[in-house]
């Protein structure tokens, strides 16, 4: 750790934090006006850089430690990480917190406010990212304004700071450990906070979740999700899956939000006491889960619940899946959050990580339709939610396999059992009939792994004829799969026809 002597004001390096300093948080002003490692570590420093308005703040962070509390040492992140060497930016970043945290003291400078007792709260302190952690990690924090004038300390102001920052008074008194809070709300509290570079959303952020993870600047929003899997890796807590996304126009996203910004509307969340641990697993294909769902019966969506309420009213949380394969499941509805059904049905499922605009664009427009006379009913739907009821579409999975089938109904017809299968864009279809379908769907998925030619009709052929089935009183029911001429998707379409011919 690289700490400047507030005597001499040169840069002293330790191998080990256990010497007693005082530690700066501050914004920075233009790049320029700020002292770098380099020109601190010459051994005469320049007009120019003694001129610097950064120089000053080193120098009162600095006298005012050593005369007012006997300080031998300060710590400023501008001076005192050499920040052309990768691997020392990546370790002070993932110390920060814990330097923070073993300061005597911290200063917390407010070049922007003056003293007007009414401007504090406007001060752009409670704007950035990187003072989210410079706030909560010390034991001891005062305030200044622009002139170096106290404005009181974290202790006397923490009513006030707060109502201004969402975080709960009991986390910056340390009567309550952040470990104690669920992590939805946690990254509430920098959903409104920014960085100069996006990476920094996520890099802010580690000490917040006690989290230790390799910087990588230009992976760009790969840094937020990299840290929701390491949140993922040591623990249990699903309120990670519950935020909304007010910025996005897609349909279907992963389970992982893209930024923190999408869990804004998560300060009043309550942790649920829960007697069974979840196991969480990170696998290739996603998040893989074992839990019970709840089903939305009008859409065929999923309630995955997450073990979580809101405010008082004790409602549990949950947010929407849409059933794209066997066990894989996307998020549905991302715009948006809902309360988790009490009835629930237990099973182990595959939810995606991410979902680009392009895939989530795919799994809609691959969609095949249905379309049927209102008195033909669907019986059963395998996968259980590939189908909306709302919409009449079947979803596929966006990558390029799936398998499934629809059984429909009209009264005094014979049960209809179609089997749907979805390669390489397009889809193929087969209808079973009679005494054949009770033992194929016993053994469904494992006899068309062996009888894929079974599934004979193509979307390319055109308007097809899958099947005719008799019903009573000279009438037919007719299964079609069709295109639409201006889309060119296919859908199926059912027809009633009250007397039979045989060009039907």
């Amino acid at each position: 750790m690289i700490l400047i002597d507030t005597a001499t004001l040169e840069l002293r390096d330790f191998p080990n934090s256990d010497e007693r300093y005082a530690i700066l948080s501050h914004t920075w002003g233009p790049v320029s006006d700020e002292v770098t490692y380099a020109e601190m570590l010459s051994g005469e420093r320049s007009a120019a850089t003694i001129a610097k308005t950064g120089y000053r703040k080193i120098a009162k962070t600095c006298e005012l430690a050593r005369r007012k509390y006997n300080l031998p040492y300060a710590w400023v992140d501008t001076c005192c990480i050499n920040k052309t060497s990768s691997a020392e930016l990546s370790e002070a970043i993932n110390s920060m917190y814990r330097w923070y945290q073993d300061a005597c003291i911290c200063f917390a400078y407010l070049c922007d406010v003056t003293d007007s007792q009414f401007n504090f709260h406007g001060s752009r302190w409670f704007t950035r990212g990187w003072t989210l952690q410079e706030l909560i990690a010390p034991k001891d924090l005062v305030f200044f304004d622009e002139n170096w004038g106290f404005r009181g300390t974290k202790k006397t102001l923490a009513t006030h700071v707060s109502m201004l920052t969402g975080i709960p008074s009991q986390i910056l008194d340390h009567s309550v450990e952040l470990d104690e809070i669920p992590v939805a709300q946690r990254f509430s509290w920098a959903s409104t906070r920014e960085t100069t570079r996006e990476e920094d959303r996520a890099y802010s952020l580690l000490g917040i979740f006690d989290i230790n993870m390799a910087m990588l600047y230009g992976e760009g929003p790969k840094a937020f999700i990299r840290l929701q899997e390491q949140i993922l890796g040591q623990g249990a807590d699903s309120s990670l899956f519950l935020w909304s996304d007010l910025q996005t126009d897609q349909e279907f996203t992963g389970l992982l939000a893209p930024n923190p910004a999408c869990f804004r509307e998560m300060r009043s969340m309550t942790a649920e006491p829960s007697f069974t641990q979840r196991e969480i697993f990170l696998t290739n294909r996603g998040i893989r889960l074992k839990l019970g769902l709840a089903w939305d019966a009008d859409t065929g969506l999923a309630v995955l619940p997450v073990k979580h309420s809101f405010g008082s009213s004790g409602k549990p949380a949950g947010v929407y899946l849409r059933r794209v394969g066997l066990d894989q499941f996307v998020r549905a509805l991302p715009q948006e959050y809902t309360i988790a059904n009490s009835e629930r049905f237990y099973t182990v499922l595959t939810a995606v990580k991410t979902l680009t605009a392009a895939q989530s664009k795919k799994i809609v427009n691959n969609a095949m339709g249905i379309k049927a006379p209102r008195e033909v009913t669907v019986v059963r739907v395998e996968p259980h939610g590939a189908w909306d009821p709302s919409s009449k579409l079947f979803y596929e999975t966006h990558t390029n396999a799936f398998l499934g089938y629809m059984v429909f109904q009209k009264a005094r017809f014979p049960q209809v059992a179609v089997v749907f299968f979805f390669q390489d864009k397009h889809w193929s279809a087969t209808v079973v009939e009679d005494d054949r379908w009770p033992s194929i769907q016993e053994n469904f998925y494992s006899y068309y792994n062996y009888n894929r030619n079974d599934i004979k009709y193509h979307d390319s052929m055109g308007d097809r004829k899958l099947a005719y089935v008799r019903g009573p009183h000279f009438t037919a029911l007719s299964v079609h799969m069709r295109v639409r001429e201006v889309t060119g998707q296919p859908y199926l379409d059912r027809q009633t026809f009250e007397e039979v011919t045989n060009d039907t």
